[in-house]
Formats: C-alpha cells, structure tokens, sequence
C-alpha cells in the first residue's frame, strides 16, 4: 500500500482488510503498523472494522533508508517449491533484489507464457514476508533470465559462490568500495568452467562458502547473511 503524505486516514483494499478481519480479528480502535515497501513505515488506530474497506487513522509516521549496501542475489533456479522457499528468508533478511537465474545445468524451465504469473506469486511471498518481518523495503524480484544473459551494473561489485577452488576468499575479506553489489549463487552441481570464465569476464571475483557442497538455497542464504556481518555499515 502506498503511503502518501498529508493523508490522516487510509482505505485498505480488499485483500489487507480480509487478513486483518478474519485472519487476525483485527477489532475497532486497534493499533496496526502499516508499510509501503518502499520504506515508509505507519501506525494507526482502526476506526472502521471492514473486511472489503477497514479504515485506518494514522498517528505516527517515519521513513527507513534502505540498507547499505544494497545486495541483489542471482540464484540459480531449482524446482518450483524449493525456488519459493527461499524468497520468505531472503526477504526477512533485507535483500535488495533477487534474480532467478537458468544456468547450464539447471533442470527447470518456465515457458514465456507463464513468466507473469510466477512473478506475481513471488511478489505475494515477498510482501507476506516484508509483513511478517517487519521489513519496509520489498525486493525487486527480476524475470528469470539465462546467467550469460545477465550483465552487473558498472557501478555494482560483483562475487560468485565459487566450488573450484577451495583457497577463495571468504566475502568479509574481500573489499567492496561499492555501495552496491551482486552476488551469483549457482546449482548444486556447480557453475561450468564456461559460466565462471563468463563470470570472470563480467567482473565477478570468486568467494569460498567453505568446504562442504551445500543446497543453492541454503548457499543462497549463508552468502546473503555473510555479506550483511562484512559489509553492513
């Protein structure tokens, strides 16, 4: 919901006011917190109980910056519910921006038809998760797009979780001047020799995860947890 300014009192639409009637017997003259996504936080008292329109009075207002750096994560995709799962934790933990990414050796395919539909699901997971968590900054969740495909932002430092090598760096050792970056986790296979030559060419410097060989989720997630320990100002 976006939250203008100079407004003393919101509408909710159909879907937020379903949840806070019958999912959370929200009553009249409760407190509720209100975000936006965009980093505008609210809270208000109920003054109308509606489960098409509850009407809210804001009484307090502020603005969160977002978090710096700002991380976006490649991941490679893997079957739909295991893909969906990692969308909730990446979230609750502030990424920036998620990208699904079709590497050489991942086994999913999406057909174009389909690619609006499956972002509109996501999005729901992420706003569900920036609710639960409080987190008022949503992640831009891109369409899925084939790793060579993707190119950094020149302004963006850019890692790949790297298996070839276990004498990488761990991300808090490597030095980042930017105030951006990317990172690429791949499938559980790992990347191709092409795909890191690709990486190389890009930019990306090669970071270690440790020694054992983890599910691309849960790389996805210990990478996105490390970076914020290392970079996090």
């Amino acid at each position: 919901m976006k939250l203008s300014e100079g407004e003393d009192e919101l509408r909710l639409g159909e879907e937020e006011s379903h949840h806070l009637v019958k999912v959370l017997r929200i009553q009249s003259g409760s407190m509720v917190e209100i975000l936006d996504g965009r980093g505008s936080l609210a809270e208000g008292e109920v003054t109308k109980v509606d489960r098409k329109a509850t009407r809210v009075r804001i009484s307090k207002r502020k603005f969160v910056p977002p978090l710096n750096p700002f991380i976006r994560i490649g991941v490679a995709m893997t079957k739909a519910n295991r893909w969906e799962e990692i969308i909730r934790p990446l979230t609750e933990m502030g990424v920036g921006g998620i990208i699904p990414l079709f590497t050489e050796r991942t086994e999913v395919r999406i057909s174009t038809d389909k690619v609006m539909g499956k972002l509109a699901k996501w999005e729901k997971l992420a706003v569900e998760a920036c609710k639960q968590s409080g987190n008022p900054w949503l992640p831009e969740i891109e369409a899925p797009i084939k790793f060579g495909e993707l190119s950094p932002k020149k302004e963006q430092a850019c890692f790949i979780a790297s298996l070839r090598s276990r004498s990488q760096k761990f991300l808090p050792a490597l030095e980042t001047p930017s105030s951006e970056f990317l990172l690429f986790i791949g499938p559980e296979g790992g990347w191709t020799q092409r795909e890191e030559e690709i990486a190389s060419d890009k930019g990306a410097v090669p970071f270690s995860l440790g020694p054992n060989v983890l599910r691309s989720e849960t790389a996805a997630l210990c990478a996105l947890a490390v970076a914020r320990v290392g970079f996090l100002d």
